[in-house]
């Protein structure tokens, strides 16, 4: 008797299981829950989220669920599956928050290589929101198990109509959010901070609609005759620069020996708000004063993604008009740049150098499309004494020495080289600093206070590299920048501005985008302050200032600086200093943003009608 009303139990339980009714809801619920499990790896309540906010994403992941359910025949190993993969997810975006500051982008898949190479060098630690959403997820991962098996279900014409209709509208589904205005309505267009993105909109929202915008769409209003309008204009320019390089200039010998320096997280936290230490941290660069352009460069980039900043300064392209990381997805042939524009005036060898793997961001593939002769990694450096774990500031300027040495004589070197020594992580405890800075006017952690301790190591660098050059008798030029600042704990950024990153005005947000500069050379040049210049622009700025050749694209974005300072991803300055978005319309600058767009296409993606006369110093 017992026995029976045991059974009886059980199969009202399995039969509440089978009922269709209840998988439903099962399904929509575990679709709620993802998300909320998710947004719990990055420390977010989901009731945090407007409404139409959350029901975008549980769409989103219902979307994904339903076509698993009709691949599968079923709902219990679909869910399953999407459990398990969103935890990997989860857990992935945990981590990669924690040393970067956001979560995974769709264009980090392009750089999964990269990713890993430095993926070691990071300690990681679990906190309660981890721990928390790890239970849930296991917990969901249980319930499922609730769900009757679906045997047989290719032998039935109904369960195969079932299924085809539901992988049908999930595809149907997905075409009409990437088409459709309204479904991404102001998510992709905020460029400007991942992490207000995804903090604003929810990660997987926040993902799917910048993976739609990961490709480059013909500009607005772009022809080739409209790019050559555009650039002709310069023409007299160029002949008249190029006139007085010719004439300044009796031979090759008298070309500047020209080293550029794109130095690892460079920058000055004082951008940011008042920081006292108990010494100074760029004593040397700050006493520089003759001979030296100097100032604040805009980066399109914070944290992480050096490549993108190097390919500004090679190309003059700015990275407002580009998703994604150029270095891995569009250089793929030979294009003109100021590599191969020095090369046309004389250096006879263009020599990179980055003291890491050379296939980091594909350098060894593109270096040589850019013009470079010779890749120098990580393989090119002797067994010197780390900085943590990588190759010193000190170490990496005394190879530059070295190649200046051992240059054939009468050439001029022409060099570029991507630092490594202050690389993040900055929470290395076993490495101990000879001169190490600390933060006095607030409790700073030990990453704040051990990345000012690299800043002062790499000024002091600087001052044997500028030292050295300052007593050679060959002209030489030095330009130097950073990349980007680093990315410290929201604690730092909390005590230094007053607000976290997440709620940053778009004006905050520019000043972690803020990198010091300079052009110095061991004669004349003159002396100049610049409050503020995109890392596009450097190069026409340092061909100029070297009384090099330019090209009418040069010219063009030396004219273009003196309208619009400053164009990045974050937003651009006009020359009255006020910034502005990229959304803005009816403006003045929107027809100049559009020219430099169509110019840009036509140089990077319009290969076969490229004008290559217009991005060459040439007078052919």
């Amino acid at each position: 008797m017992w026995q029976s009303g045991e059974e009886d139990r059980k199969s009202k339980w399995q039969g509440f299981c089978h009922n269709v009714y209840f998988q439903v809801v099962f399904f929509l619920s575990a679709a709620f829950l993802e998300f909320a499990i998710l947004e719990l790896y990055f420390g977010i309540s989901i009731f945090d989220y407007k409404a139409d906010v959350i029901i975008k994403n549980v769409l989103i992941f219902a979307g994904v669920n339903l076509f698993l359910a009709g691949l599968f025949h079923s709902v219990r190993l679909p869910l399953m599956i999407s459990v398990v993969f969103f935890t990997i997810v989860g857990i992935a975006n945990y981590f990669v928050v924690s040393f970067r500051g956001y979560g995974i982008v769709f264009m980090d898949f392009y750089a999964v290589k990269t990713a890993a190479e430095v993926a070691g060098g990071y300690s990681y630690d679990v906190g309660w929101n981890f721990i928390a959403a790890l239970f849930c997820d296991i917990a969901l991962f249980g319930a499922c198990f609730l769900l009757p098996k679906r045997k047989h279900a290719y032998r039935h014409a109904k369960y195969m109509l079932i299924s085809v209709l539901g992988m049908a509208a999930s595809v149907l589904f997905f075409f009409w959010i990437d088409s459709d205005t309204v479904f991404f309505k102001d998510v992709s267009g905020l460029t400007w901070d991942h992490n207000i993105g995804m903090k604003d909109y929810g990660y997987v929202l926040y993902f799917t609609s910048n993976a739609g915008k990961a490709t480059v769409s013909e500009p607005a209003g772009y022809s080739v005759k409209k790019a050559d309008e555009i650039l002709s204009r310069y023409e007299s320019a160029k002949k008249e620069n190029n006139s007085n390089a010719v004439s300044g200039r009796k031979n090759k010998e008298e070309l500047p020996n020209l080293i550029m320096i794109m130095n690892e997280s460079f920058s000055d936290l004082s951008v940011l708000g008042e920081i006292k230490t108990d010494q100074k941290v760029m004593p040397f660069y700050n006493s520089l004063k003759k001979n030296v352009i100097k100032g604040f460069a805009e980066s399109s980039v914070y944290g992480g993604y050096t490549a993108n900043s190097e390919f500004e300064f090679l190309t003059g392209c700015t990275k407002a008009f580009l998703p994604g990381n150029p270095y891995l997805q569009y250089i793929e042939d030979y294009i003109p740049s100021l590599i191969t524009n020095l090369k046309e005036q004389g250096y006879q060898e263009a020599v990179a150098m980055h003291p890491y793997y050379p296939s980091g961001y594909n350098r060894n593939r593109v270096y040589p499309l850019l013009g470079f002769d010779r890749f120098l990694s990580l393989e090119d450096f002797g067994e010197g004494t780390p900085v943590r774990d990588y190759v010193g500031d000190m170490e990496n300027y005394l190879k530059i020495e070295d190649l200046f040495e051992e240059k054939e004589p009468g050439s001029r070197l022409c060099l570029f080289n991507v630092t490594m020594q202050n690389h993040n992580p900055y929470d290395n405890v076993n490495y101990v600093f000879e001169n190490p800075v600390h933060i006095t006017n607030f409790s700073a952690d030990m990453t704040a206070n051990q990345y000012l301790s690299l800043m002062k190591m790499s000024d002091d660098a600087l001052e044997e590299l500028i030292s050295y050059f300052d007593g050679v008798e060959e002209p030489v030029m030095v330009v130097l920048f950073g990349d980007h600042q680093p990315h410290l704990k929201d604690s730092f950024y909390k005590t230094v501005t007053g607000s976290l990153p997440d709620v940053f005005s778009q004006e905050q947000v520019m000043k972690k985008h803020l990198v010091p500069f300079m052009i110095w050379a061991n004669y004349d040049i003159g002396e100049q302050e610049i409050e503020r210049i995109s890392l596009n622009y450097l190069p026409a700025l340092a061909l100029k200032t070297a009384g090099l050749k330019m090209s009418n694209f040069d010219c063009y974005l030396s004219a273009l600086q003196e309208k619009l300072p400053s164009v990045s991803t974050s937003g651009y300055y006009d020359k009255e200093g006020a910034l502005h978005e990229y959304s803005e319309h009816g403006t003045e600058y929107q027809e100049l943003l559009e020219e430099y767009e169509i110019v840009q296409y036509n140089y990077l993606f319009d290969r076969e009608n490229r004008l290559e006369r217009h991005f060459s110093v040439s007078d052919g």
